[in-house]
């Protein structure tokens, strides 16, 4: 309505940009906005009103495909799909509007729209308080089925809807050998990844830890075996970043815990789409072609990602290992040989001829370990996201695996990912991890870097959960102190508090008691099992939670322990052979 008055009834969000995009609206349709600037001293007068109208719906988008909702815990139903059309690189994304109900065949409408995702084709549906528009009401509860439709959104119009539904898991804990798995699904996201999803079998709130192990083969009937195994996960889905373009591939899974395995699963498939010509020149993403043979210990190949953004020759790599300094871009060296090294990094810089490791650059690192006949390595975000980096490492003994940021990211914006973050954290006094963004578009600093710390007006977000974390365990070492710091001597309580699992009640812990020891170690693994029950209540590290969910498995350094559990982007290998690292934008 024109002249309408500002209110919290109105307020659609918040933001530190000077941009927003308003996803989800009706066709012809008229919308008036203002704006209000906030800072510790008050709230600005809002500003003149500015009005839009949208287009009228010609049914001219087209809808997801290959929808598909899985129980992922007591209180999570994970949702993904294909995306209903490839934009071309660099270019406004596909946005997906998610309804949700308790009654089957029901109309979509403003009052059952639990979010709206910006390119990206998965929506966790959960008990965490998400910044979603409208608010999301009730969480999932146990035991329970729910109704979804989801529709692709853009300013031409809004598609169709696809229809899904999901039962979460109930509140009881596992307490047997996994059955077989239902609900199996394969998708082709892209040339170079099938994404599977799966109902778990573990509501994660008992004490038994279930691993999942998918095989892979390109014939059918196949018996999964080591030499088709692909990877392991503790969540209930997992991407397999390292398909071949029009390549039909079959999938089974199965899960093992401490009492069992489950029978072998339906077999799978799923056939991957041609390359796209129009993305980094019709290449593989991983393009291993033209590798030299290795002198040294592993052959790296550079790969320039950033979807047209910045040419070969503007993308430089350095490294300094065993006192030989290295100073390329790609175009004068896209290979490099390495010898054994300690504690060794190589950094990577985006049109930046100074080299500067600061704010206000683009710039970020590999780290790595490198033996006569071994390798370990990481990517982190542990201080920042600064510059998109994945990395696909082969042995000989096996290994073939693919780390850092998915592959979504890599071909969505870079303005497309900070909106995201901006949308995705809460801008809440005393939890702002809007924040993060204050050297936006270089970098998201991590929250201790952003307020969280000590002296900083986030310094007590995770005080009181900490005080009840002490006071329910018996812990006797000295408290953790602004942003969960000082914790080396335990990283399972650290890692516990950013993703707020550890209890602070017999009615909030899976055993009925203390899962911590007055040393601060933790006394139940079983914390570990399911991570769809991390980062749901607050006070959590929204930080990590969004490193994490932009990651290929969600395997990153986010925080120094991210590796509890098993949920770090470390990799260590036998007799390595190849390394391709892709720098994207």
């Amino acid at each position: 309505m024109s002249g309408f008055t500002p209110s919290s009834s109105n307020l659609l969000t918040t933001t530190t940009g000077t941009t927003f995009s308003d996803t989800g609206l009706t066709a012809s349709t008229t919308y008036y906005y203002v704006v209000e600037a906030t800072d510790a001293a008050g709230s600005s007068p809002a500003s003149t009103q500015a009005s839009a109208t949208t287009l009228t719906g010609g049914g001219s988008v087209a809808p997801p495909t290959s929808l598909t909702a899985v129980g992922s815990a007591y209180n999570q139903i994970d949702l993904r799909w294909v995306a209903s059309t490839t934009p071309a690189p660099n270019t406004a994304p596909v946005n997906y509007l998610i309804y949700r109900s308790t009654s089957p065949n029901f109309t979509p409408s403003a009052s059952n729209l639990m979010g709206t995702t910006i390119g990206i084709t998965n929506y966790l549906d959960s008990n965490y308080p998400a910044t979603l528009t409208p608010p999301a009401g009730p969480g999932v509860q146990p035991a329970t089925t729910y109704y979804y439709q989801v529709a692709a959104s853009t300013p031409s119009g809004t598609s169709t809807y696809a229809s899904a539904s999901a039962t979460s898991l109930p509140a009881a804990p596992s307490g047997a050998a996994p059955a077989a798995l239902t609900g199996l699904t394969a998708m082709a996201e892209d040339a170079n990844e099938v994404d599977l999803v799966w109902n778990s079998t573990n509501s994660g709130v008992g004490t038994i830890v279930t691993t999942y192990t998918i095989y892979r083969s390109t014939t059918t009937p196949f018996t999964p075996g080591a030499s088709n195994k692909i990877g392991t996960t503790k969540s209930n889905w997992f991407q397999d970043a390292l398909t071949t373009a029009s390549t039909q591939y079959y999938y089974q899974v199965l899960a093992s815990n401490s009492l069992g395995a489950s029978p072998s699963s339906p077999t799978v498939t799923a056939t991957t789409p041609a390359l796209n010509p129009n993305l980094w020149g019709g290449a593989t993403f991983f393009d291993g072609s033209g590798l030299p043979t290795k002198k040294n210990v592993v052959m790296m190949k550079f790969l320039n990602r950033t979807n047209g953004k910045y040419t070969d020759d503007q993308i430089i790599w350095t490294a300094s290992i065993n006192g030989v300094n290295s100073q390329f871009t790609i175009a004068q060296q896209p290979f490099y040989d390495m010898p054994a090294n300690s504690s060794g990094r190589m950094y990577f810089y985006l049109n930046d001829p100074t080299l500067a490791q600061n704010d206000t650059n683009y710039w970020d690192f590999i780290e790595f370990t490198v033996g006569p006949t071994s390798i370990n390595m990481d990517t982190t975000r542990v201080d920042a996201f600064g510059v998109k980096i994945a990395f696909n490492l082969t042995c000989s003994d096996g290994t073939n695996v693919a780390l850092g940021e998915n592959l979504q990211t890599f071909k969505e914006d870079r303005s497309v990912t900070l909106q995201r973050y901006a949308n995705g954290v809460p801008s809440t006094p005393g939890g702002n991890f809007q924040e993060d963004l204050k050297f936006s578009p270089y970098r998201i600093v991590e929250p201790g870097s952003a307020g969280f710390g000590s002296g900083g007006d986030n310094q007590n977000y995770y005080t009181t959960y900490i005080n009840n974390i002490w006071s329910f365990n018996g812990i006797t070492i000295t408290k953790a102190g602004p942003n969960g710091s000082g914790l080396g001597c335990c990283p399972s309580l650290s890692a516990a508090i950013y993703r707020h699992t550890a209890p602070i009640s017999a009615a909030t812990s899976p055993t009925g008691a203390a899962e911590f020891n007055a040393a601060g170690s933790l006394t139940n693994n079983g914390m570990w099992g399911n991570p769809a029950t991390f980062y749901q209540l607050e006070p959590y590290d929204h930080y990590a939670q969004w490193i994490e969910a932009q990651a290929i498995n969600m395997m990153q350094y986010a925080f120094p322990y991210n590796d509890a559990g098993g949920y770090s982007s470390d990799i260590g290998c036998s007799n390595p052979q190849t390394l391709l690292v892709t720098i994207g934008w």
